[in-house]
């Protein structure tokens, strides 16, 4: 539920931006942030899934570090889905011509740029990996501290 939540706020955040501005990301910039995207991805799964807990030895707290890890991946395997299906639309997009859709809301002439609403997916995506990058370091750390008692 949190993620369509979080999607809905990128989605009125695009909406904002499409009307405020009148830059759009053409397909090499939004490329090259997906290639940015699915190198992060990668590193991400690559920490989570040779993250070592070789040194914890209580179970409650293993079961607890594992149920969060598995967490992250899950939530990192969505993010880059959501980049993929993103970037794999703007192409689609652009070759029918279409990058612009005009809303009528209340009243209010709003228009939503796709290139726009996929590059804030995408960079969405980057900053959340890496938060988790920086959450899985001190993870890390405090299992090191913890069983070594400093």
């Amino acid at each position: 539920m949190k993620n369509f939540i979080r999607i809905g706020a990128l989605v009125l955040i695009s909406i904002i931006l499409s009307t405020a501005i009148s830059i759009k990301p053409d397909g090499f910039f939004l490329s090259t942030i997906f290639t940015v995207s699915g190198i992060m991805f990668s590193i991400g799964i690559g920490l989570i899934v040779t993250f070592n807990i070789t040194g914890v030895k209580n179970k409650d707290y293993v079961i607890l570090i594992r149920k969060n890890l598995s967490e992250i991946r899950n939530s990192f395997i969505f993010y880059f889905s959501l980049s993929v299906l993103s970037y794999i639309l703007d192409k689609y997009l652009r070759d029918k011509c279409f990058e612009m859709t005009n809303l009528n809301i209340i009243g209010f002439q709003l228009q939503l740029n796709w290139p726009i609403l996929f590059f804030v997916i995408m960079f969405y995506s980057i900053i959340y990996f890496i938060v988790n990058f920086l959450n899985i370091q001190k993870l890390n750390n405090d299992i090191f501290d913890k069983v070594n008692e400093l």
